[in-house]
């Protein structure tokens, strides 16, 4: 019996000591907290820039009340900072969740959008070249770029998807009359790209050599339908730009999907690009042209992961632009 009440009062020691340890540990934890505890009620911070744009400075300053530690989290992979005031420059377009931390007891995040750095273009790094206003189905059209430097060249003709040459000279025998569009690209530098438009036109009638149609002057008002046959009718010069109904690049992007479905055809593109139907684009980093990248994404469920739309001031026509997906 005595042996009994020995090991009944080992049993009881035994946890009194295990709850006297841990209430020791946990007072200890307790009070190291309350040591390092720095008070923040709410945690703020603003941003300025000259422009948020890639390559640009941005300055990031804390405004917390009572702010002693710090930890900045940029959203774009970079190493954390521990500044009250960092500064920092993204190296990409897009949008970025920046992160705040203070005294490890408050968070803040804010969502920035970073825009694609903005190129200034050296009018003198356009491609030089001339053209004849007119051809005929059949003639050779000789071109040569004057342009200072140059190394490569991309000469495209407006008959196809492809480049057509590949050298400062080139030449060029067109099968379809109409207008058409003559580009070059030199350096390879898609921003300095030059486009100049030729009148294709089409055979003569073999039976009356062009040299001897009897030209006559219209009356203006007369339908163009009563023109003769082979005869370029040209509008008169107008001093104003063509101006073109406005899109946004998030409309522009929901087209693209619905092109992609067969639900809607090149032809509706052409209110924006003016009197270029097929302008030459950027798609996954490659020069292309939009008639052939609407065919390569028939069909297909396209993400667009990003799309930069290139205009020209004062008409609003699309001349360019760039797309991922």
């Amino acid at each position: 019996m005595k042996k009994v009440k020995n090991v009944s009062m080992q049993m009881d020691n035994s946890v009194v000591y295990l709850f006297i340890g841990v209430f020791v540990i946990a007072l200890t934890t307790l009070g190291f907290r309350y040591a390092n505890y720095l008070p923040c009620e709410v945690a703020l911070f603003g941003h300025s820039a000259r422009a948020y744009r890639v390559g640009e400075l941005i300055k990031f300053d804390d405004r917390t009340v009572g702010a002693q530690q710090w930890r900045w989290d940029f959203g774009d992979g970079s190493p954390l900072s521990n500044q009250k005031n960092p500064i920092h420059v993204y190296q990409d377009k897009g949008e970025y969740e920046v992160q705040l931390f203070v005294n490890n007891s408050c968070e803040r995040s804010e969502t920035i959008r970073i825009e694609e750095k903005k190129i200034l273009l050296d009018s003198t790094k356009f491609p030089v070249f001339e053209l004849p206003k007119t051809i005929v189905v059949g003639q050779i059209l000789e071109v040569e770029d004057q342009t200072d430097n140059a190394t490569t060249w991309e000469w495209r003709f407006g008959e196809t998807a492809s480049a057509n040459a590949t050298t400062q000279s080139a030449e060029y025998i067109y099968s379809n009359p109409g207008l058409k569009t003559v580009s070059l690209i030199v350096n390879g530098d898609m921003n300095y790209i030059k486009k100049k438009k030729i009148n294709v036109l089409p055979l003569p009638d073999k039976e009356e050599p062009v040299t001897k149609i009897e030209y006559r002057k219209r009356d203006v008002r007369e339908d163009l339908r009563r023109a003769p046959e082979g005869i370029f009718v040209q509008k008169e010069a107008d001093d104003k730009p063509t101006i073109v109904p406005f899109i946004t690049e998030g409309n522009f992007k929901t087209k693209i999907r619905v092109l992609a479905t067969n639900k809607l055809t090149p032809d509706s593109f052409s209110q924006y690009f003016c009197d270029d139907d097929n302008p030459l684009i950027v798609a996954n980093g490659r020069s292309t042209t939009f008639l052939d990248f609407s065919e390569k994404i028939k069909g297909t469920k396209i993400n667009i992961k990003d799309l930069v739309l290139k205009r020209n001031a004062g008409s609003n026509c699309i001349t360019t632009f760039d797309i991922e997906y």
